[in-house]
């Protein structure tokens, strides 16, 4: 199922990240940049929340976590916990029935009132994009630190990694 594929591409791609950003020191992961969100850590814990709140929807969860919202503790801990959620939405893609992804399942917006309907495929899919997004988005924002080397972090470059194993 391709978005086994896409599960699994996303955790490559997150722990590929954070092992370039743990490299930095607090003051660069947490200096100020314009960006959607103001400082490298706070776009990994944007990264982190927005697993959470998909997964829960995933699980017709009827007040999604957001765990962004009064978050205190480290970067590395938000490193740990995106990592982990990374991986849950493997293990969960993993273990649902064939039918779990052609049923709609409702949920509520964060930012919006009123119910939303969407397949899990769906979900998933903008999920996944959306974090390709922000991933994008840590890369500017670290070449503004001054980080030139980055990891390359392209679907195919995953794709040509699991061809070679």
């Amino acid at each position: 199922m391709y978005l086994l594929d896409y599960a699994h591409y996303n955790l490559w791609a997150n722990t590929r990240m954070v092992q370039l950003f743990r490299t930095c020191s607090d003051a660069q992961l947490n200096q100020e940049i314009v960006s959607s969100f103001p400082s490298i850590h706070t776009t990994f814990l944007h990264l982190w929340a927005v697993e959470i709140v998909w997964t829960d929807r995933l699980h017709s969860v009827p007040s999604p976590r957001f765990p962004a919202n009064g978050f205190s503790g480290s970067t590395e801990d938000v490193f740990s916990n995106l990592l982990a959620s990374s991986q849950a939405l493997i293990d969960f893609i993993q273990n649902q029935p064939a039918d779990f992804f052609e049923r709609t399942i409702d949920f509520t917006l964060l930012t919006a009132p009123g119910t939303n309907q969407m397949l899990p495929t769906e979900m998933l899919h903008h999920l996944f994009n959306h974090q390709t997004m922000h991933r994008g988005q840590l890369i500017t924002m670290g070449r503004q630190l001054g980080i030139t080397a980055f990891p390359r972090t392209d679907y195919m470059m995953w794709l040509r990694e699991q061809k070679e194993q």
